[in-house]
């Protein structure tokens, strides 16, 4: 069992004893007097260009984002953060799994989020992931999210955080709530060129499973459940989930079946926030430079600068999917067409 995998399970075998370490943390450094500025909220589908868009705001320096250094020690972070470089001593920055090019380190920021919802939201394995969350009615949840996003931008030393969490599109109404003053950003993409480049990282992460020990279990424990052996589709229709076993060109219609189905829901859900630009729609297809951000970077109150310039340089693909031209014609896809009308790119 990898270490990260052992003692996230040893947290919830010492639940009491984190808890106590948890609210000391919270005292001592006075965590509750913390406030929370405009906070951004990224979200789409696995795919769609999220944690590009979200590596490339944490660059900025404005924000606080969770890091894949604050692992394994989520629920005491501010402590953890003192010894953790010993801990990650040996970790260099390296290409993700996914096979996108997009490098990381333990200073870059991942949808560790979830970790709270995942341990707080009611019924979370029951209903899953996905089920819609409008209201502030889960204390605990609401308690543990704020105390957790007041700890990072203490570690940061600001008072703004950044979050990228696709799961949070099915929470959006609840954020806004939570934090009225929130940005939310949620980031679409061609369906056939999201739907290929999904089965194309399932199959990859189907074979890390029998290469890397506890693969699967780690993602699970994480709460990502986008790819691999225990993959677990959000279900918005009721339809039954693929095996994945299935053969490839199945896999891609699965993940394109999905992805429509979700541009359906933000379209019916969140149709008023779009028009109140309460949420605003970033279309990844049509960036090509860092200027074509410049609106959503007003809308963030950011300025440009030199450290996003040389992020953006540094790990921007442009990709062109001519192979896909084909399907696209095929397929309808006028919830994306309705949706890209909005896009601030």
């Amino acid at each position: 069992m990898s270490i990260i995998l052992k003692l996230l399970r040893d947290q919830k075998r010492f639940n009491k004893l984190f808890l106590f370490l948890s609210n000391f943390e919270n005292n001592f450094f006075q965590i509750d007097r913390l406030k929370i500025k405009n906070p951004v909220f990224i979200c789409g589908m696995a795919r769609s260009g999220t944690t590009f868009l979200t590596h490339l705001l944490d660059s900025s320096n404005y924000f606080g984002t969770f890091k894949y250094k604050y692992l394994p020690f989520y629920k005491t972070p501010i402590f953890w953060n003192y010894i953790n470089n010993l801990f990650y001593l040996s970790k260099k920055k390296r290409q993700r799994l996914h096979g996108d090019n997009l490098k990381v380190n333990i200073n870059s920021p991942d949808s560790f989020e979830e970790l709270i919802w995942k341990n707080f939201l009611e019924d979370y394995d029951l209903k899953g992931y996905w089920q819609k969350v409008e209201y502030d009615e889960f204390s605990d949840l609401s308690k543990n999210l704020e105390l957790f996003i007041k700890k990072i931008i203490h570690i940061n030393k600001v008072d703004r955080y950044l979050s990228k969490n696709n799961n949070n599109i099915f929470r959006i109404k609840y954020l806004l709530k939570k934090f009225p003053d929130s940005k939310i950003v949620v980031v679409i993409r061609n369906p056939v060129d999201l739907a290929f480049s999904s089965a194309k990282v399932h199959l990859k992460f189907l074979k890390y499973h029998k290469t890397i020990k506890n693969f699967s279990e780690e993602l699970s424990e994480l709460g990502h459940y986008e790819f691999g052996f225990q993959r677990k589709m959000f279900d918005l229709t009721g339809g039954k989930s693929l095996n994945p076993q299935n053969i490839r060109f199945k896999t891609i219609n699965l993940y394109l079946e999905r992805y429509l189905d979700l541009l359906n829901f933000i379209s019916k859900n969140y149709s008023k926030e779009i028009e109140d630009k309460k949420i605003v729609i970033l279309n990844y297809d049509n960036l090509k430079k860092i200027n074509d951000l410049s609106k959503l970077f007003r809308y963030l109150n950011i300025d440009l600068n030199e450290d996003m310039k040389s992020y953006f340089d540094s790990n921007f693909v442009l990709n062109t999917y001519q192979r896909n031209e084909k399907f696209k014609k095929k397929i309808v896809m006028q919830e994306f067409i309705n949706l890209s009308k909005y896009s601030i790119v």
